[in-house]
């Protein structure tokens, strides 16, 4: 499998969304889909997308991954950790501050991120609503799915 990142650019999403669909819902996904920046990895025996990272600059210096996400036959082989880490560099050369949001049934994604260097920082209550395009009754490991983790990445 190829672990090249590339970017893909707005116009040439269609491929990407079921993948960042693992990620979020695909009301919100959409709203945001070409406001951001798309790095993706390429599964070349399969020709389709394997993990991307969806990034979205909520100002001049901080930078929110949205959306990462990695194919479900290839999760706990390292290219999540691959993609989040390069995408990650490659905004700290630019002088980024990384924040990140997840639900906090995430339980998963909440110990992916803090074993790569996030630190809690807030929780957004009742963040997942309908007002935003979720749908009611979401929930993930038994969890109900209502508030927003955000963490930012502790340089």
């Amino acid at each position: 499998m190829s672990a090249t990142i590339v970017t893909i650019e707005p116009g040439a999403r269609d491929a990407w969304i079921a993948l960042l669909e693992l990620a979020d819902e695909p009301e919100p996904l959409r709203r945001y889909l070409d406001d951001s920046v798309l790095y993706g990895i390429v599964d070349e025996t399969r020709g389709e997308p394997v993990a991307a990272a969806l990034v979205i600059d909520l100002d001049d210096n901080t930078a929110e991954l949205r959306a990462v996400a990695v194919a479900e036959h290839a999760q706990g082989t390292g290219i999540g950790t691959r993609i989040v880490t390069e995408v990650c560099d490659r905004l700290r050369v630019e002088g980024k501050r990384i924040v990140v949001g997840t639900a906090s049934s995430g339980t998963r994604q909440l110990a992916f991120y803090q074993r790569l260097g996030f630190r809690l920082r807030r929780v957004e209550r009742d963040y997942f609503n309908a007002a935003r395009g979720y749908p009611e009754g979401l929930e993930e490991n038994g969890i109900p799915t209502r508030d927003m983790v955000w963490m930012d990445l502790d340089d």
